[in-house]
């Protein structure tokens, strides 16, 4: 009996420090510090819950919302948290476009002043709708209340949904960049999914996701330099003279130390361009930027006899990836073609939106701005057709002296100056180049690719198209 009562507190003593041990979940000899989901110090990885599976798209609720499409309800990609849409004409959007502004997420800029991670939230949008178009998923657009509402820009504030391919779950694109800390909240308790989005956020904080992480973007420069696009530059440059600025784009021609880069604004539908000045850099420069190169280019903006261009390039040779360095983005020759337009055309007013500098806000303001759309176009290449040489003017002299200019009319009798580099053509008898004049052109009909110029002369401003090649003067 007493062997017996000690094998019993023996085993309840046993038992006790076993359910003391059991209770005892091993701890880290740390606290986690995350960084993009992953422990710095023990490699371990943040169980993210993923909220865009759990949100669920009502079908038949009232709230508005667009018939599910692919390619032809997508009309552009503007930037990580807006999106155009082709949708029925109504009072609400009279010009069949639903112009997007995703709700209760806050991505960084990516169509003016470009912000760290912009373009990453920007692609990752673009890829998403793309890809799941792609596959065969659709998309649809869902406002927040019972009808469609527009914020202070004329944006019409909306939830994306997407299916990643045929027949899918639907998936909440506006929580996704919020759940994948690609944008910042933007008054996420005060619409329709405002709690499964407010604990996406905080996820993301928690697990210090991209724009939360405290990483820079690689793909960002932090110097000096003020990441732009052309647009912004071309369209408010008085806010950047003797300002360094880096954007990216395209060269379409190139002539005696200047280069010409154009970007596409998915917005406007309009090519940007800028002349870059290199003449007097290195030989990497030189190479950067040549025609058909994507290229990055960094330098000092300024007014160089009236017009704009972008010069004082600079390059790490050590370094030949330094994001203060003018460098290629890629090793492709990209052929971009020029912008066709009628003398008309070039001549019409264009309204775009540009950023007010003058806005006293935290977010950046765009007002709308009507221009001539030459003035937009000042740097880009473009292409007109059956154009008639009505009279010609050959410089005598001077460091311009054989060039030449060619007065043009079309056949509703409105007029452009042509106005060309000297110029010269491979004469396959002599086996030699040889000089053109302006008689080869007197009178005829012809087809011009030029980059758009402005000319100033005796106070007056002209807008020109300025040939560099005798081969983009094309004889009918």
């Amino acid at each position: 009996m007493r062997n017996t009562a000690k094998l019993l507190v023996i085993l309840l003593v046993f038992g006790a420090c076993f359910g003391i041990f059991a209770a005892c979940e091993p701890k880290p000899d740390h606290e986690h510090t995350w960084v993009n989901g992953v422990c710095t110090q023990c490699d371990a990885e943040y169980e993210l819950v993923d909220y865009v599976s759990q949100l669920k798209l009502d079908e038949n609720s009232s709230t508005e919302k667009t018939a599910p499409g692919g390619a032809e309800l997508v009309r552009m990609y503007i930037d990580g948290d807006t999106t155009h849409f082709n949708v029925p004409v109504t009072d609400k959007h009279p010009e069949g476009v639903l112009k997007a502004r995703y709700l209760a997420v806050n991505t960084p800029e990516s169509t003016g002043q470009v912000e760290p991670y912009g373009k990453v939230a920007s692609n990752f949008t673009k890829k998403t709708l793309q890809d799941a178009i792609a596959n065969g998923g659709k998309v649809l657009v869902e406002s927040d209340s019972d009808e469609w509402e527009n914020d202070s820009y004329g944006r019409t504030t909306a939830w994306v949904w997407y299916q990643p391919e045929a027949n899918a779950d639907w998936r909440n694109l506006n929580l996704e960049l919020l759940q994948k800390g690609l944008g910042f909240g933007s008054s996420v308790s005060e619409n329709r999914y405002g709690e499964t989005c407010l604990a996406a956020v905080e996820q993301a904080m928690r697990a210090k996701l991209i724009v939360h992480s405290g990483v820079k973007d690689e793909n960002y420069y932090y110097g000096q330099a003020q990441e732009i696009t052309i647009k912004e530059l071309r369209t408010n440059f008085e806010e950047y003279e003797l300002v360094k600025v880096a954007f990216d784009g395209y060269v379409t021609a190139s002539y005696d130390g200047t280069s010409y880069v154009q970007q596409y604004d998915e917005e406007d539908g309009i090519w940007y361009g800028i002349s870059v000045f290199y003449n007097g850099s290195g030989s990497d420069i030189k190479k950067a930027l040549a025609v058909g190169s994507h290229v990055r280019v960094v330098g000092t903006a300024q007014d160089f006899n009236g017009t704009w261009q972008v010069s004082g390039l600079s390059y790490n040779i050590i370094n030949t990836k330094d994001p203060a360095n003018t460098f290629k983005l890629d090793d492709e020759i990209h052929d971009i073609d020029p912008v066709v337009l009628t003398i008309a055309q070039f001549n019409a007013n264009r309204t775009v939106d540009v950023i007010d500098h003058t806005a006293e806000s935290d977010e950046i303001v765009y007002v709308p701005k009507t221009y001539p759309l030459h003035t937009l176009l000042v740097g880009t290449r473009v292409k007109m057709v059956d154009l008639i040489v009505d009279h010609t003017y050959t410089t005598p002299s001077g460091t311009s002296k054989d060039a030449f200019t060619l007065y043009c009319k079309d056949s509703s009798g409105n007029e452009i100056t042509v106005r060309t580099e000297v110029l010269n053509k491979w004469n396959e008898e002599t086996q030699r180049y040889e000089l053109v004049t302006a008689d080869e052109f007197e009178c005829k009909t012809i087809t011009v690719i030029g980059i758009v110029d402005w000319y100033n002369y005796d106070n007056h401003n002209e807008y020109q198209l300025r040939v560099v090649d005798y081969n983009d003067l094309i004889q009918a």
